[in-house]
């Protein structure tokens, strides 16, 4: 019922000979209304649809509306729960379909945004029923649920406020309640869009989203799936640290502002993204956020702590020295107790830090501050004259040793002598086997603790998972 006469067209590539109907606009109409209860007219649009002739005819408003009653309708009988396993499989299956069809419409130069807005197929009723399934949705639909609140977003300006609230409110409630289901990952990386947006200066509000809304989501412990051990935090981390990126990075065009930095080199590092120079309090605020939430005792976490060092090393790229040396001293704990741990993954991404040049620059950046952060980190190295039972770790400790001692050789042959004396000291309490290293040179020093970590560990302990 698409075809109505015997009209000749000719399409790029075909015989320009070849004839075919002229498409119906009431056709078209009709089809997309029938194929919300007939699953072979479902499938006839969606060939339609794959092939490109539904461009060949004049939408009218009731295709949008049609369009948007099918997906709306999809998504309420998923909710219902007295489907059967197969019903409900059907209904999923149904859903892609829907899901494939309207994002072929709407990206078709014949979608007309203001005539589907017009005729009530994105009205707030639509807006109410997308927020509400981001709430409930599966895996699966993720890329459609962020292409349409993205598009949505940009291209129907005056449900802007709305969105922005809803979006805020739906995060706000899952960092209290946390729940798999909920599309956090989606509604993030269109967030991440939407503050790249924001004018500079940051308003009020906009710091207010960031403490109250966007930090909170550090918070969940929980595991989306506990047979791979996979965090929940895990499955929406990648957007959050590209939300929290693009507001350190608009923080920053407010400190240009402020000092007049409009020239080319200004313009160049906010062209970088995430590898700007930030140096201001959200960075501050961020990482007494990974302190605070980071897991511990009967909560701990692996994988959720190697997330959180995933992130700090994120961070640390867009930082100048003085924002490093302010906030290591905030982090620097947890980064001693991860390179003290037994746990090779944990120990292995801690110790990663130093493969960045970037990172041990900074740490190089500010000599006077060396005193307060090598000792505790090469006393964890060490541990007590016990090397690491994981080949690769003491392999990795070498190195980082070697780092450390390029960034203060006098604090770190102290630290090392004082190591050596007080390990001396504890052994001639026992067997006195042990020589003291204190007063040795430089080169014996550091021989001495090269000796020690690759010396023949002990049998590996149990290790957590």
């Amino acid at each position: 019922h698409l075809w109505n006469g015997a009209a000749t067209t000719t399409t790029a590539g075909t015989d320009p000979t070849s004839t075919k109907g002229a498409m119906d606009p009431s056709g078209l109409v009709a089809l997309t209304a029938a194929a919300a209860t007939e699953s072979g007219e479902l499938e006839r649009l969606l060939e339609l649809a794959r092939n490109g002739e539904i461009r060949d005819v004049e939408w009218q408003p009731e295709v949008y509306v049609n369009l948007t009653s099918l997906l709306t309708r999809s998504w309420n009988g998923l909710l219902s729960k007295t489907k059967s396993k197969s019903e409900r499989e059907a209904s999923v299956n149904e859903l892609v379909v829907i899901m494939e069809i309207n994002q072929r419409f709407r990206s078709a130069p014949e979608y007309d945004t203001a005539l589907a807005t017009a005729a009530g197929a994105c009205d707030g009723d639509f807006v109410t029923t997308l927020m509400g399934h981001l709430e409930t949705t599966t895996e699966e639909e993720h890329d459609f649920l962020r292409n349409t609140l993205h598009w949505l977003y940009a291209q129907v300006p005056s449900y802007r406020s709305t969105l922005r609230h809803q979006i805020g409110h739906m995060l706000l409630q899952f960092s209290r309640y946390p729940n798999k289901r909920v599309a956090v990952g989606p509604v993030l990386e269109v967030l991440g869009h939407i503050v790249h947006g924001f004018t500079a200066p940051l308003t009020r509000t906009h710091r207010e989203l960031f403490t109250t809304v966007i930090l909170p989501l550090h918070t969940p412990n929980t595991f989306y799936e506990w047979r791979d051990q996979l965090p929940l935090l895990q499955t929406y981390h990648e957007p959050l640290v590209f939300v929290l990126l693009a507001f350190l990075e608009k923080e920053k065009e407010d400190e240009g502002q402020a000092n007049g930095q409009t020239n080319a080199s200004a313009s160049a590092g906010a062209g970088a993204g995430v590898r700007s120079v930030v140096g201001l309090p959200l960075m501050d605020a961020i990482v007494r956020t990974l302190v605070q939430v980071w897991p511990e005792g009967h909560k701990s976490n692996t994988a959720k702590e190697v997330l959180l060092l995933h992130e700090y090393e994120m961070m640390v790229a867009v930082m100048d020295g003085p924002t490093f040396h302010r906030t290591l001293g905030i982090i620097l704990p947890k980064i001693v107790s991860c390179i003290a741990s037994d746990n090779w993954r944990l120990c292995e991404k801690v110790l990663s830090l130093w493969r960045s040049d970037h990172f041990v620059k900074l740490m190089s950046s500010d000599t006077a501050q060396a005193h307060l952060f090598l000792p505790p980190i090469m006393r964890a190295l060490l541990r007590g004259g016990k090397p690491h039972w994981n080949p690769t770790v003491r392999r990795m400790t070498v190195l980082v040793l070697e780092a450390l001692r390029t960034i203060d050789e006098q604090t770190f042959n102290a630290t090392a002598a004082a190591q050596w004396g007080a390990r001396a000291a504890d052994k001639k309490k026992g067997t006195g086997a042990l020589p003291t290293a204190q007063g040795a040179s430089s080169s014996s020093s550091s021989s001495s603790v090269k000796s020690h970590v690759f010396a023949k560990p002990a049998p590996p302990p149990a290790v957590r998972a």
